[in-house]
């Protein structure tokens, strides 16, 4: 969706029009469940992390200042309630994540999907919001509360760990 409709529908749906914030839910609410879902690893978790930023959305829409930047809130949201779980509860620690979630346009890439899930944390997060959210770098350094350098240095860490990890999966 176009930045400038969704800065349209935040506004409407900051006015009380619902269906505003419908076609809103409608348009991202998947989008930010997969990413609680690679945050995670599992559906569970997902779902609860989901649920939780989906309804502190509804309540504190007004207070979003720049409706352009919806999109992301909402994974800024998403990563926020994550760390807090991860940081608060044992559940994170004492399971094993499930298989990641797998889009059907993704299907075709399972090997790099593997790839990428092997990186570290901060690498695939950054590797995720940038090549399959397609998120800008100003974007991705909001949500992970980092400066912009650090998401180009952390975005080139993983390419150079990737290009090695195809090179060394040639080699074998």
């Amino acid at each position: 969706m176009e930045p400038s409709k969704v800065a349209l529908l935040v506004l409407s749906a900051q006015q009380g029009n619902r269906r505003a914030f419908e076609t809103l839910c409608e348009a991202f609410y998947q989008p930010s469940w997969r990413f609680a879902m690679k945050l995670s690893g599992q559906r569970a978790c997902a779902d609860d992390i989901c649920q939780d930023v989906w309804t502190s959305v509804a309540k504190k829409l007004g207070q979003l200042k720049e409706p352009s930047a919806f999109r992301a809130w909402v994974f800024r949201a998403i990563y926020r309630r994550f760390i807090s779980q991860k940081q608060g509860e044992s559940r994170f620690e004492d399971t094993q994540p499930e298989q990641a979630y797998e889009t059907p346009d993704l299907d075709t890439s399972l090997s790099i999907l593997a790839l990428i899930n092997q990186l570290a944390d901060d690498e695939r997060h950054c590797v995720y919001l940038f090549y399959l959210e397609q998120m800008s770098l100003r974007d991705i350094a909001n949500i992970l509360d980092v400066p912009q350098g650090t998401v180009k240095s952390r975005l080139n860490r993983a390419r150079a760990q990737l290009r090695a990890m195809v090179n060394e999966e040639q080699a074998s």
